[in-house]
């Protein structure tokens, strides 16, 4: 399994949209991506962006019908493990428990989401999978 390069803010802003509703063609994708922006970006824009998704490995196309379909190359929880990861080592010096505790300090989680992490401890301590 290949290493995956890291996104910009762009190109993860695009993964996202795509992790939730693919496949996707760019027309779909540019109505996504320009609703609610005060400055729409150009078609040729969001094309070289899907273009560098897939060269880094990230993305690929469909062009099977007669609109070129495109979709993740990665599952969403790899992609998020490795953003993830990424975020770790850069921001808190790889320390997992560093992450959650500035999450847990900062008011990064309410009540719910707390008593979600428990359980994913407690099950994680009991040998279980999330």
């Amino acid at each position: 399994m290949k290493s995956l390069p890291p996104l910009s803010p762009g190109e993860q802003a695009l993964m996202d949209l795509i992790w939730q509703q693919q496949p996707l063609s760019v027309a779909t994708l540019l109505e996504m991506v320009n609703a609610g922006r005060d400055e729409a970006i150009s078609r040729n824009t969001l094309q070289t962006q899907l273009t560098r998704l897939e060269a880094k490995g990230w993305l690929k196309h469909d062009d099977s019908d007669r609109v070129r379909m495109y979709r993740a190359a990665v599952t969403e929880r790899r992609g998020r493990g490795k953003i993830l990861t990424e975020l770790k080592q850069r921001l808190f010096g790889g320390s997992g428990i560093s992450l959650v505790r500035c999450l847990v300090e900062e008011g990064g989680l309410n009540d719910a989401e707390l008593k979600e992490l428990k359980g994913l401890i407690d099950s994680h301590r009991k040998g279980g999978k999330p």
